[in-house]
């Protein structure tokens, strides 16, 4: 459906495409903002979770007598608990029909662990007391007894015929599904032919997501009304609410009540179905008051559900003159120990469908099999499964162009989709509506200053000094398509979201939103959406969300779809309060209403001096009398908006690395990156927005790895001291810029920008990394490329020699 409109709104209005300071820092930066650890009832018990310090193991017996004797003890609460008063379990809402028409189990996690415990850190028991500390003196006195079992945590071996199998269910293997996506006879074919083939090897390292404010939950039961409330970190509260009352509470909806307020970031961990939610809420039926937890940053480590964990093996194939032919991706992907609600969406559908990125590519096949390991369950983290998709594709193009003796920028170039040829539809099913590709890299090269970098890298290696430089260029395919697609698919989610927009007597407006903000600047961008349709003042606007009893129905916040379809029905209900405003104008002022021209706070007739303000129209609609026929009192409209398809946006990195070689430690010296997210609502938020997962991506590049040790399935990194984060003075200042390819799939011309930062950083970091080395003979290090991973990398490379 195309929106010719949007076209020549390039150029944004009086509030669209304004850098305008976000409404909600002021509080955040003064200490006044209200998160969930912030709420504490005056009666409030405090939640204690015991959890398996063992990977996989047999619950042989659990006694909870003397913790539950201890002083300020409430209640000791069991996973029999749990059955015995009958509620149920997690369902995964968008499970994956596997190639091999194999129907498995869905397995997902119980709210508290019964027979089994299937990796460290799984929730077993919960002890709520009146204070914190005597809920962990007596979680410690639980007598447990366990039968450790062999454990499988290398996503690698997994599916290896001596590897343990976890889960009862299932006794021949971790297998959960197979997905087949493309033609192998085509890509056979082609690499039959091809003049030069390059292979690879590699992992997408296991990572957290770490937001600065950890999980927490606080549950409050009202006996006289069978009233639940939660107050929960969570970035989709209705969806929260859907799950309490169908799967795991079991509790009539219209009984629970959902509070997301504010969210110290989320990153897609917080949209995960993790059983804290539904346990704390729970004990404070059991213990007959209000009970909180929040976790402290070493659980979160353990029990936060995680991302990527990739195995692959990789070819591409090339003509001559580096011209590709066709890629052949194998994936082995963790979901972990259980399923969560998208886990196993993002390696299916969101990793393996874009593994052609911005490529005219004339066949690609991908196989991803998706895995159980003895790990916290696999959940969506910024950018999910395109950033693992990117780092793929883009290792074999930089590895490729190298092999070739082609400058990849060229080689690049000679692959790229052209802008007249979209929409354009890859082999591994999907169109793309539109895009810019060569501009994107033109931009890139310009901003970045590419020629004179390859000249400086010149220089400095003829000093000695190891210099990188790495690139990648990407699609981003995010949202979802449409509530009957998703329909057909099986999934239980839906892809369209909704808004309500009231005009209060007074003039101010609020807006109720489906979706939900954790850091992203939704009350900005959807009152400058507001501010521009109505002609009104962005200082009269107020955007409400995360609260199930204030807000109608919506999917929250993942996956970047708030604009594109949050946003999107944002605009249509203030489009429709415009237009019941300018009936009421053209009644009152004796006119068509065609004929009124709309400006800033005034509805006027085109032409001359007779008009309406805007609070005029506002008592008028209130005061109800002498309406036009037909038209109902007041001002208010709720609209949805229904994709038809996903949202695409995509982007170009340049990275440049120096690397010490007495230490073999990685400083970023430059770092650029150009986005196309279509119009641009505030360009402050979207380079804010690139800042931060160009962040996260780097951090996930060089030093940021949940690591096991594979014998046993402890994790390694269950705190700072063993989990790197990156700092402030780990980058230098970094060189943003945006091209415009307006959308035509929505009136706005948007498209998403959240998680660009992240999807092209992995691939630039590791291609700057790898360059800089290859006079080494070094073509590919682990991520995350440390100091000891560059150290072994250029030993091996040189005992090679």
């Amino acid at each position: 459906m195309s929106h010719p409109g949007a076209r020549g709104a390039q150029n944004g209005g009086q509030y669209i495409g304004k850098s305008i300071g976000r409404s909600e820092d002021r509080r955040f930066l003064t200490g006044r903002g209200q998160y969930v650890d912030d709420i504490v009832p005056r009666d409030a018990a405090y939640g204690v979770f015991l959890r398996s310090p063992h990977a996989h193991a047999r619950i042989l017996q659990i006694d909870g007598t003397a913790a539950a004797q201890l002083p300020g003890v409430v209640r000791v609460l069991l996973g029999r608990d749990w059955i015995d008063d009958k509620r149920g379990a997690f369902v995964v809402a968008s499970p994956v029909t596997s190639s091999d028409c194999v129907e498995r189990p869905q397995l997902t996690q119980p709210v508290l662990a019964t027979g089994k415990v299937c990796y460290v850190g799984q929730p077993v028991a919960l002890v709520v007391a009146e204070t914190v500390w005597q809920a962990q003196e007596a979680a410690e006195a639980i007598v447990v007894e366990y039968e450790p079992l062999s454990s499988i945590t290398d996503t690698a071996r997994s599916l290896d015929d001596d590897a343990p199998v976890i889960h009862d269910d299932v006794t021949d293997s971790n297998l959960v599904f197979i997905r087949d996506v493309g033609d192998l006879s085509a890509v056979d074919a082609a690499f039959a032919r091809a003049a030069h083939v390059t292979s690879i090897t590699l992992t997408n390292n296991r990572i957290t997501a770490n937001p600065i404010e950890p999980r927490s939950a606080l549950g409050v039961y009202d006996a006289g009304t069978d009233q639940f409330t939660l107050w929960a970190t969570h970035q989709a509260p209705h969806i929260l609410r859907r799950d309490l009352a169908e799967n795991t509470l079991r509790h009539p909806e219209h009984k629970i009540r959902v509070v997301a307020p504010d969210v110290g970031g989320g990153f897609g961990m917080k949209v995960a179905n993790h059983p804290e939610d539904p346990a704390v809420l729970w004990a404070a039926k059991m213990c007959g008051r209000p009970v909180k937890w929040t976790a402290t940053r070493s659980e979160s480590l353990l029990s936060d559900a995680q991302a990527r964990d990739h195995y692959t093996q990789a070819r591409m194939a090339f003509d001559r003159d580096g011209t590709i032919l066709a890629i052949h991706v194998d994936t082995i992907a963790s979901l972990g120990a259980f399923q969560t609600r998208l886990g196993a969406s993002i390696p299916s559908n969101f990793y393996a469908r874009m593994l052609v990125g911005l490529y005219t590519m004339p066949a690609a096949y991908v196989r991803v099999r998706g895995v159980h390991t003895n790990a916290s369950p696999i959940q969506a983290y910024r950018g999910a499964g395109r950033p693992e998709a990117t780092y793929v594709l883009e290792t074999l193009v930089e590895n490729g162009a190298y092999e070739l003796g082609i400058d990849p920028c060229l080689l690049r170039e000679r692959n790229f989709i052209r802008a007249e040829n979209f929409p354009h539809r890859i082999p591994l099913g999907l169109t793309y509506d539109s895009a810019n590709p060569q501009g994107l890299q033109d931009k890139a090269k310009v901003l970045f200053g590419y020629d004179a970098m390859r000249q400086m890298q010149r220089e400095q290696r003829a000093r000695g000094l190891l210099i990188g430089i790495g690139g990648s260029a990407f699609m981003d395919c995010v949202g979802t398509p449409s509530a009957d697609m998703l329909k057909m698919g099986r999934k239980k989610v839906g892809g369209w979201d909704s808004a309500t927009l009231r005009v209060h007597p007074s003039g101010k407006v609020t807006v109720l939103a489906g979706s939900h903000s954790h850091g992203q600047g939704h009350a900005t961008t959807f009152a400058q959406i507001v501010a521009e349709i109505l002609h009104c003042p962005i200082e009269n606007i107020e955007i409400v969300y995360g609260d199930t009893d204030r807000v109608q129905f919506g999917h929250g916040t993942w996956g970047s779809r708030s604009t594109v379809t949050t946003g999107l029905a944002v605009a249509k209900a203030a489009r429709g309060v415009i237009e019941k405003c300018r009936a009421i104008a053209a009644h009152l002022l004796e006119c068509s209403p065609a004929d009124i021209a709309v400006g800033m706070d005034e509805f006027r007739v085109a032409g001359s001096d007779r008009l309406l303000s805007f609070q005029d129209i506002v008592d008028a609609a209130y005061q109800g009398g002498g309406l036009p026929p037909g038209l109902d009192p007041a001002l208010e409209q709720v609209a949805y908006f229904d994709p038809t398809d996903r949202s695409y946006s995509s982007g170009y990195h340049f990275c440049a690395v120096s690397i010490d070689p007495e230490t073999w430690r990685v400083s970023i010296v430059r770092y650029t990156a150009i986005d196309d997210c279509g119009r641009i609502i505030n360009p402050m938020i979207v380079e804010g927005q690139a800042h931060g997962g160009i962040a996260q991506g780097v951090g996930q590049a060089l030093m940021e790895n949940i690591a096991f040790d594979h014998s046993t399935g402890q994790v390694l990194s269950g705190s700072f001291m063993d989990y790197a984060m990156p700092r402030a003075a780990d980058f230098p200042f970094f060189d943003t810029g945006v091209q415009e390819t307006l959308a035509d799939s929505n009136e706005l011309g948007v498209r998403p920008a959240g998680e660009s930062g992240t999807i092209g950083a992995l691939a630039a970091v590791r291609n700057a990394v790898v360059d800089a080395l290859r006079s080494y003979g070094v073509s590919h290090i682990a991520m995350p490329m440390t100091p000891s991973q560059i150290w072994q990398a250029v030993s091996a490379a040189r005992a090679a020699k």
